[in-house]
């Protein structure tokens, strides 16, 4: 039901699929007549309607500066406006928006109501209940604070409310790093448990769906190992993860302790999926063949999204969904395109891919025409986006199997054809086999004539092979083991390090300050000092199994082998202090540096990867960069 939000603010913006009815969202916003917008309720649903929408029928303030309070906006010159567009989606913008409404209770006894936010992902979220010219009741919530701490457990934020007899003034303050959308809804408490059944049945139908699709081609990816299999499971498993983000499922269920990562993983998925349809298009609809160009366009996309989901985890929220966001108007486009261009020129294989993408580009339309009003409302519009991108698994999933059964169609054409071939080859086999013996005894003759020769190239290919070797595990520079070499003998020092239960320690050495050497020496003295630094520390690695190689730019690594944390850390302060006293003379020129250094000591075991060591020992080398470089800092493990 919420799966394109985001998606279809930038649909909107700039494909203009609905032209009139966006317009109507565009125009400013009208003083706001008094008394508030009022809404009745009654003591049951019986007496009354169990949900009640807000709409668009609130009062709005925009607080630019973000530091307005509940009295501010409370006093008599608060400007205060209708909101003049079908829908309380006021897109992306830094500034908090108020929403003001009354709740009418006729009655004489207090009756209980809960006000929700069916958005997931706002930020901040602080209610306040205005009744007898006192504030009565307040909340203070949003995506920002730990799950626990919300009113009610619940994906969606969920605010209970005693609504006093008479008029109950309700201030709702918004503030959000993505979009600010309000449709609130008051719920009569047994009408808001049905529909939440009834909504988690939908969901966990869809969910099953998913979860059928991906295990059904994953055992057919075992099968067959055709990778457009891995690619259709990657994207299901990526919009999955996006789709609960983004309704606040896997907060609620699965990492409600994390608030970071829970900032993070809706980006982060849109980035994810985005990659993973376009490496199904190009492999699917085998563009490499094709053209060169279009080829690269989507690898141009399959980096800019790869890259994205990378940095959507350090970036701003607010800069990371923009980005996201906005290249999926492009991916989808440029997909769907390539889908019926392929059609186009006769691949019929590409029909079932098309008809999967058109329909949820529908599903998209139906959605965004429902949240502007221009069609009705209803359970179908409301989750018209989500059944839009439903179709497009399982058709893609049929799209597979479509493309398995064109291609043994080909392949039995092939084979009719080579048969063909094959009896008219035999014919001339049977010719050439006469000047194929004849050519034999030739052949041998000058084989013989040829051995000697070929035994004194071996020789000095041998040699030549030999010379090689040793260049491919030696860095040219300082003449120390490269990264290749640290690789093989790391992989071998972990194995044996678990085989026999002992220590294994790892450093990574870093240069401080290296570019300034290079931007005020030049790069030849930058090598001077690399090869200076390689030279000090290659005599004191001199262990059988410690190895000192260079892992890349002003970057080393050194490996010991049944060394514990201790003497690890003892070793590195040694190779720090050495390096600190290291004098490199240059062109008349003393020039010195420091060097940061991370250490990491385990003691292997099944849980535990190689790259897990690699990782820690570069997780202390940043905390020594981070806590004023030229020191030791050792891991955690």
């Amino acid at each position: 039901m919420l799966l394109m939000r985001v998606f279809v603010i930038y649909w909107l913006r700039y494909a203009c699929l609905l032209s009139a009815g966006m317009l109507l969202g565009l125009a400013q916003a009208q003083p706001l007549p008094e008394p508030d917008p009022t809404f009745p309720v009654f003591e049951s649903a019986a007496n009354g309607p169990g949900r009640l929408d807000t709409g668009p029928r609130m009062g709005v303030l925009v607080d630019a500066s973000r530091q307005l309070g509940i009295q501010d906006v409370m006093a008599s010159r608060a400007d205060w406006h209708t909101i003049d567009r079908r829908s309380p989606n006021f897109g992306f913008t830094p500034s908090a928006h108020w929403f003001r409404f009354q709740l009418h209770n006729p009655g004489r006894e207090a009756v209980l109501r809960y006000i929700e936010m069916p958005i997931s992902f706002i930020d901040h979220i602080h209610l306040f209940q205005h009744v007898g010219g006192s504030i009565t009741q307040e909340y203070d919530t949003g995506d920002e604070k730990p799950f626990v701490q919300r009113p009610v457990v619940h994906q969606n934020f969920i605010l209970p409310v005693q609504v006093q007899p008479g008029s109950n003034h309700f201030y709702i303050r918004l503030e959000n790093a993505g979009t600010i959308e309000a449709p609130f809804r008051v719920w009569e408490p047994a009408v808001f448990q049905v529909a939440n059944q009834r909504e988690k049945l939908a969901q966990g139908m869809v969910i099953g769906t998913l979860l059928v699709m991906v295990l059904y081609n994953l055992f057919v990816y075992f099968g067959t190992r055709d990778k457009n299999y891995l690619y259709y499971i990657s994207f299901a498993l990526s919009y999955l993860m996006f789709q609960y983000s983004l309704t606040g499922y896997t907060y609620a269920y699965l990492w409600p302790d994390s608030v970071w990562w829970n900032s993070v993983t809706i980006p982060l998925f849109i980035c994810t999926t985005e990659m993973t349809v376009a490496l199904f298009t190009s492999s699917f609809l085998r563009v490499k063949g094709y053209s060169t160009w279009v080829h690269n366009v989507l690898r141009g996309l399959i980096l800019g999204s790869g890259c994205m989901a990378v940095l959507s985890m350090v970036l701003p929220y607010n800069m990371a969904i923009r980005i996201g966001t906005g290249l999926a108007i492009p991916t989808a486009a440029f997909c769907l395109g390539l889908g019926y261009w392929r059609w186009w020129r006769g691949d019929s294989f590409a029909r079932l891919f098309c008809v999967a993408w058109t329909s949820a580009l529908i599903g998209v339309m139906v959605l965004t025409a429902g949240k502007f009003g221009i069609i009705p409302s209803n359970f179908w519009t409301e989750n018209a986006g989500q059944i839009g991108i439903l179709g497009l698994v399982v058709l893609l999933s049929f799209t597979l199997v479509d493309r398995i059964n064109h291609d043994r169609s080909g392949r039995l054409e092939a084979q009719a054809a080579a048969l063909a071939h094959e009896r008219t080859a035999r014919a001339s086999q049977e010719a050439l086999i006469a000047v194929k013996e004849e050519a034999n005894r030739k052949l041998e003759q000058r084989v013989e004539e040829r051995t000697l020769d070929l035994n004194s190239t071996l020789e000095q290919l041998q040699r030549a092979n030999a010379q090689l070797q040793r260049l491919s595990v030696t860095d040219g520079l300082t003449q120390i083991s490269n990264r290749a070499s640290f690789d093989i003998a790391f992989l071998d020092e972990f194995k044996r390090a678990l085989r026999h239960k002992t220590y294994l320690s790892l450093m990574l050495i870093d240069v401080d300050h290296f570019k300034q050497v290079n931007d005020t020496w030049g790069h030849p003295a930058g090598d001077a000092c690399l090869q200076a630094f390689a030279r000090l520390l290659q005599p004191r690695v001199h262990r059988a199994g410690d190895l000192l190689a260079r892992y890349g730019g002003e970057e080393f690594v050194v490996l010991l082998g049944e060394t514990g944390p201790a003497d690890a850390a003892a070793m590195a302060e040694s190779f720090r202090a050495a390096i600190e006293a290291l004098v490199v003379a240059y062109e008349g020129q003393s020039l010195q540096f420091t060097a940061s250094i991370g250490v990491a000591c385990i003691v292997p075991h099944a849980q535990i990867a190689p790259q897990d060591l690699v990782a820690s020992a570069d997780r202390a080398l940043y905390q020594a960069k981070q806590a004023g470089r030229n020191r030791v800092c050792v891991a955690d493990v």
